[in-house]
């Protein structure tokens, strides 16, 4: 298996069980080639659409939020932006910190995303980890949930 797909599932894997940890129904689509990974049934039956990034802790102690996907054939390799009506939020799983990110996916959603002071122990402007640790969405899609739905 590639090195990128295996960081991939990884990131799936944690991402669903940090959704399940949280009392939330993880649900994977059908198909692989929807801009979405998972499926979250939140409280009250809100749903939304995750895309779930790897994203490795850098040296100034941030990761980089890519909204893009790539992939490439035998014309070469190809980019893709992501649209903001693609899906609802990024899932970043960061394995250092072991820990998974709720950005999302708006024009204003932050570019880096802090978990380490800045040498210069600045504050303004810094998107900070700790801020996206929780899903924080107000999803106007809903499905019937049931008592049933959350037995394991």
């Amino acid at each position: 298996m590639h090195h990128t797909k295996v960081k991939a599932d990884i990131g799936v894997a944690k991402c669903i069980a940090d959704l399940a940890s949280k009392g939330y129904i993880p649900c994977i689509p059908l198909s692989e080639h929807q801009p979405y990974d998972i499926v979250a049934v939140l409280d009250k039956g809100a749903v939304v659409k995750l895309q779930v990034k790897y994203a490795s802790l850098q040296d100034n102690g941030t990761i980089e939020v890519k909204f893009r996907t790539s992939w490439a054939d035998k014309n070469g390799t190809h980019v893709r932006y992501y649209k903001e009506n693609d899906f609802d939020l990024f899932a970043i799983y960061c394995p250092e910190k072991d820990i998974v990110l709720y950005v999302p996916n708006t024009k204003d959603a932050p570019t880096a995303i802090r978990f380490d002071k800045t040498r210069n122990n600045q504050g303004r402007y810094v998107s900070w980890a700790d801020d996206y640790r929780v899903i924080k969405w107000e999803s106007s899609e809903t499905i019937r949930r049931t008592s049933e739905m959350t037995k394991t």
